[in-house]
């Protein structure tokens, strides 16, 4: 498995990608065992959501409260896995078969123009749900919040859960 460091400003992730084919095979793709790992670990983009999959390191002291902030973490991270999954596929299939009944004959495609209405159709018909979405991400994002700052809060203050 070959890993590569990606150095944000305070934060340090490593990519784990696997290049044996050009072509994904889910089978031969192991995630990292969150024990053994040194630091959380990002993945490549799913092809459909489009979003990495994300290892979060389990050390082995971790508190009670640290263990909470990090199931958490890994709960929110599937939940917007799942929505954008789902979100991506219904977008796909609308945008074949919107082409497949749109496309003039002699024609292999639509213009931007000629496509940005079936996107202002998708959109129109799909935001109740991204409102949806966005409410229930800023109450997961807060919660994660006000756990990350209670975990760091400890730490700094060497605070011991019992």
């Amino acid at each position: 498995m070959l890993t590569r460091k990606i150095v944000w400003p305070r934060w340090s992730f490593k990519c784990f990608v696997k290049n044996t084919s050009t072509t994904p095979d889910n089978k031969s793709i192991q995630p990292p065992n969150p024990k053994k790992i040194s630091s959380d670990m990002v993945g490549p983009p799913d092809p459909v959501s489009n979003l990495r999959q994300i290892i979060f390191k389990q050390p082995a002291n971790e508190s009670e409260l640290e263990k909470k902030y990090r199931k958490l973490r890994t709960e929110v991270q599937e939940w917007n896995q799942n929505f954008w999954t789902q979100h991506n596929s219904r977008f796909f299939k609308e945008r074949e078969n919107y082409l497949k009944n749109n496309v003039p004959e002699g024609k292999s495609n639509l213009t931007a123009d000629e496509m940005s209405v079936f996107y202002k159709a998708f959109l129109d018909k799909n935001w109740k749900g991204h409102i949806n979405y966005n409410i229930e991400w800023y109450k997961k994002n807060i919660t994660l919040l006000g756990l990350a700052i209670r975990v760091k809060l400890r730490r700094i203050l060497k605070i011991k859960d019992y």
